[in-house]
């Protein structure tokens, strides 16, 4: 496990951004953290060997290609799908698609594994493999965090491209899903991913409850139904400051949710008690 962290460590200088930037998922995974149980905490202390979940937040995008999964049926084209899932797609009510495979054609969602895993984590971890219990832990860990972020929904089927078109960002032509990878956040943000957190986790109790009622598909549905609007920027169209700054309260919103979600599932996971006692409400 500590050669992973060395790899991981490595890559990051070097690696491309997909999804929230480094900065994103930290902050996302700082704010999980803080909202841990102690006996979550103890469990992934143990099956993480003493890592931080912080330190494995961005480790799917650094390992993309480890990180593959099957989508268990052959395309309309012939080959076997496999891929790298960490977007979704919603209809145009913002409901998430369901499924993988929608009558041969190929939906990436990543929805439907961060189900399965929470599932098969829930009902084997202590037993599991450790390579496969780690592996399914940081893509937990990845992909709550990836969920929220306003590019990584696809609305089937008016937009699918996911921000791959040029708006005009300081001057210049820029791409629109990367400025919502990173620039969104570190534009107005340039503090660490911990004073970013601290910003960002302002909500009661009360609050955060309401955050985590439902599953993985109601969330789903917040983040297309809150993120739909900024998808109407089109190519060519100019990012000013006042732009940045009326994005601000998603970003913040969704970086926090997401962080809250995170370590409600991980808890439901790894603390009896509290998934119990979260039953009942």
């Amino acid at each position: 496990m500590k050669k992973l962290i060395l790899i991981c460590a490595a890559a990051l200088a070097a690696a491309p951004l997909f999804g929230w930037g480094r900065q994103g998922h930290y902050t996302v995974a700082k704010i999980a953290e803080d909202h841990l149980t102690k006996t979550t905490k103890a469990a992934l202390d143990k099956y993480l060997e003493g890592e931080s979940i912080i330190i494995y937040a961005s480790y799917a995008d650094e390992h993309k290609n480890d990180m593959i999964q099957d989508y268990g049926f052959v395309g309309e084209d012939g080959l076997q799908k496999r891929a790298y899932p960490h977007t979704f797609e919603a209809d145009l009510t913002f409901r998430p698609t369901r499924v993988l495979n929608d009558n041969g054609r190929y939906v990436k969602n990543c929805l439907v594994f961060v189900e399965q895993y929470t599932r098969e984590l829930q009902e084997g971890a202590k037993d599991m493999d450790p390579k496969e219990r780690f592996e399914k832990i940081v893509m937990l860990v990845h992909w709550l965090g990836d969920m929220h972020c306003p590019m990584h929904i696809r609305y089937y089927p008016v937009d699918m491209e996911i921000g791959h078109q040029n708006v005009i960002f300081k001057g210049e032509p820029y791409r629109y899903h990367t400025y919502w990878d990173t620039d969104c956040i570190t534009a107005r943000y340039p503090w660490s991913f911990s004073d970013l957190a601290k910003i960002c986790d302002i909500c009661s109790k009360e609050e955060i409850d309401e955050i985590c009622e439902g599953d993985v598909w109601d969330w789903a549905e917040q983040c297309a139904r809150d993120s739909y609007p900024v998808h109407q920027m089109k190519e060519g169209d100019k990012i000013t400051a006042k732009i940045i700054d009326s994005h601000l309260p998603l970003v913040r919103q969704q970086l926090r949710n997401g962080g809250y979600r995170l370590a409600h599932t991980l808890n439901m996971i790894f603390d009896a008690k509290y998934a119990k006692k979260w039953s009942k409400k």
